[in-house]
C-alpha cells in the first residue's frame, strides 16, 4: 500500500511541478528568446533552467522536510486518542524522499527545457506584454 501511495505521489508530483514549469516557461519566453538572440545555445538555456529548478527544490527540501514532520506530529497528536500511532522516521526515509524529490524535479527540469529548442525566437520578441 505505501509503495502505490509512493507511486501515486511521485506521478502527482511529476503532473504539477511540469504545468508549473510550463507556465514559468511561457511567462519567460521572450527572457529566453533574448538569450538565443545574444548567441546563448539551447544547451547552455537548458542548463540554466535546470540549475534553477535544482535550486528551488534545495529550498524546498530544506523547508519541507522540518514542515513534513512538523504536520506529521501534529496529526498523530490529534488522533492520539482513537489510534495507537507512532512517528518513526530514520535516515531511509529522509534520504529516499530526498532522492525522489531531487528525481522528479531532475525528470521535470529536463522536460521543460527541451521546450527551449522549439522557441520561436522572433514571435516571443514581437509579443506584447
Amino acid at each position: 500500500m505505501v509503495i502505490i501511495l509512493v507511486i501515486a505521489a511521485s506521478v502527482l508530483g511529476v503532473v504539477v511541478l511540469y504545468n508549473l514549469g510550463v507556465m514559468s516557461y511561457i511567462e519567460r519566453s521572450r527572457e529566453l528568446a533574448t538569450l538565443k538572440v545574444l548567441g546563448f545555445r539551447d544547451k547552455h538555456i537548458g542548463r540554466l533552467l535546470i540549475s534553477q529548478n535544482i535550486w528551488l527544490t534545495i529550498i524546498g527540501v530544506i523547508l519541507g522536510l522540518p514542515a513534513g514532520v512538523g504536520a506529521l506530529e501534529w496529526m498523530l497528536i490529534a488522533l492520539g486518542g482513537e489510534y495507537e500511532l507512532s512517528l518513526m522516521l530514520g535516515p531511509m526515509t529522509y534520504c529516499l524522499s530526498v532522492l525522489l524529490t531531487f528525481g522528479v524535479s531532475l525528470l521535470v527540469g529536463f522536460m521543460v527545457a527541451r521546450k527551449n529548442r522549439k522557441i520561436d525566437m522572433v514571435e516571443a520578441l514581437k509579443g506584447s506584454e
